[in-house]
């Protein structure tokens, strides 16, 4: 009974550590700092099942923010992104400009995103980051009205050209580690512009993840927020083990 009483009351515990730090209750103490690699424009045929294969060789689960145009284009990659356990957010449907949209046509950007990866996946996602990080009062009341968490954003202090201004393996790594730090979320992508970079930028992918790892952080994954974080722009997002 007294082994009980302790179990019950470590969960409590945990519980309400998960609450006070803003992450889900389901998310887990890591044993190492995590940084969140996420991967935006996607899915595209040139790119996406390659960092999918990188990410399993490496054993490394990260967030993918799907555009609903691609998603329909490309459904077997959409099912094996969330069969090889990585999260799935909502990136609009066709990567418009938020802002210059009327507050009908942002509901529907959201709306039949969210549709077809249901159908795709069954599930609907309930993290939201937006074209070009550009938000309105309007989408952001809209996404929370339906339990949806956004936008969220990114850990990006230095500043560095990112990997869709296409600075090559080496500039692409440097990025990434330059902006590493404990619960940064670090904004890459696998459609769109950065399409248009040499293939050989690509080989970034497997050596960064290892210089992560020597620097002592290992990977999670972006999950809802009670609170906006400083560190990533305000994101409504925290980095969770997975």
């Amino acid at each position: 009974m007294k082994s009980k009483i302790a179990v019950m009351a470590l969960a409590a515990l945990s519980l309400i550590l998960a609450l006070v730090a803003g992450a889900p209750a389901s998310a887990h103490a890591a044993d190492k700092p995590l940084i969140g690699l996420t991967f935006d424009d996607g899915p595209s045929a040139e790119r996406t099942a390659f960092v999918l294969d990188v990410l399993k060789e490496k054993n490394v689960k990260a967030t993918f923010f799907i555009q609903g145009s691609h998603a329909e284009q490309y459904p077997d990659l959409v099912r094996r992104i969330k069969a090889e356990g990585h999260v799935i957010g909502n990136h609009s449907w066709d990567h418009a400009n938020f802002p210059d949209l009327t507050q009908a046509n942002q509901k529907q950007e959201v709306d039949r995103t969210n549709a077809t990866l249901k159908a795709i996946t069954g599930t609907t996602p309930v993290l939201m980051r937006f074209p070009f990080g550009n938000s309105t009062p309007y989408a952001l009341k809209y996404i929370r009205s339906i339990g949806m968490s956004g936008g969220i954003q990114w850990h990006w202090a230095v500043g560095e050209p990112g990997d869709y201004e296409c600075p090559g393996a080496a500039g692409v790594e440097k990025y990434v580690l330059d902006e590493v730090t404990s619960g940064a979320i670090i904004l890459l992508h696998d459609g769109n512009d950065v399409l248009s970079c040499p293939a050989s930028q690509w080989d970034y992918l497997s050596k960064t993840i290892d210089a992560i790892r020597a620097k002592g952080y290992d990977f999670g994954v972006v999950a809802p927020s009670t609170k906006p974080s400083a560190l990533n722009e305000g994101s409504y997002g925290v980095v969770v083990a997975p």
